[in-house]
């Protein structure tokens, strides 16, 4: 059952993943349930981000909608960052961390609601301004994960005058550049466990691809319905009310 939880669940995080973020969320739980280790289970779970942000890169890609030179500098230094945060990852008291990244989720589901006519990219920031921000995002991603999607898109669209389409294509594709390395650091350190890894990857692959071709044709609409549902879901469990309504059945 575990393993096919495992499966499953993979399809969804990496549908959710691809158009907007929290994945880690629905994946993390389960690779625990496994009986991972909460460090082995976010060291794991990179397996499938990496499988599923190589095929949503592709996919994107191949509709014209990931343009990658204008951002190797972000690009670069997002991965410098995630080697930097997969270095120090250490244990933090996970309670006060859940309801900190439950308020962030909230403000970025705010800022994504909000027309875009109304939210002017700042232009002109020098590159190494550009280049700051994006190490600092890419330490969040190497060090924890969970969230980052919604992060890089409101960074992305904070930056650039992106679509949702464009600022997601170039997002997995951060993502997957920094999630190479990040591997080899976890791997190094022994903490990953590669056959519950490819179990996951085989599912978000499939949920990776279902979501790029869902966004070629549904839109920004799409993808806002999508993000909207996927950040206050995973706000609900992060500030524990799943848990509270369960004890209350």
């Amino acid at each position: 059952m575990i393993y096919l939880l495992l499966f499953v669940i993979g399809i969804a995080a990496g549908f959710i993943n691809s158009l907007a973020g929290g994945g880690s969320i629905l994946t993390l739980p389960v690779l625990i349930l496994a009986g991972l280790p909460s460090p082995v289970a976010n060291a794991t779970n990179r397996i499938g981000i990496l499988f599923q942000t190589g095929m949503a890169a592709s996919r994107f890609k191949k509709h014209k909608q990931l343009v990658v030179k204008p951002y190797i500098h972000i690009i670069i230094a997002s991965i410098i960052g995630a080697i930097i945060g997969s270095l120090f990852v250490v244990n933090i008291n996970s309670n006060i961390f859940d309801k900190l990244l439950g308020i962030t989720f909230i403000f970025i589901l705010i800022m994504t609601l909000i027309p875009r006519s109304k939210v002017k990219a700042v232009h002109k920031i020098p590159k190494w301004v550009e280049m700051l921000i994006f190490l600092c995002v890419g330490f969040y991603g190497g060090f924890v994960q969970a969230g980052i999607g919604f992060i890089l898109l409101i960074t992305l669209n904070f930056v650039e005058d992106f679509n949702l389409i464009k600022a997601n294509a170039i997002k997995v594709f951060i993502i997957f550049c920094y999630t190479i390395f990040t591997i080899i650091v976890f791997q190094f350190s022994g903490k990953i466990i590669w056959s519950y890894g490819l179990l996951l990857a085989s599912g978000n692959i499939i949920g990776a691809y279902i979501a790029v071709n869902s966004a070629i044709k549904g839109g920004e609409k799409l993808i806002k319905i999508v993000l909207s549902i996927a950040i206050i879901l995973a706000s609900l469990k992060l500030f524990g009310v799943f848990e509270l309504v369960r004890s209350y059945l």
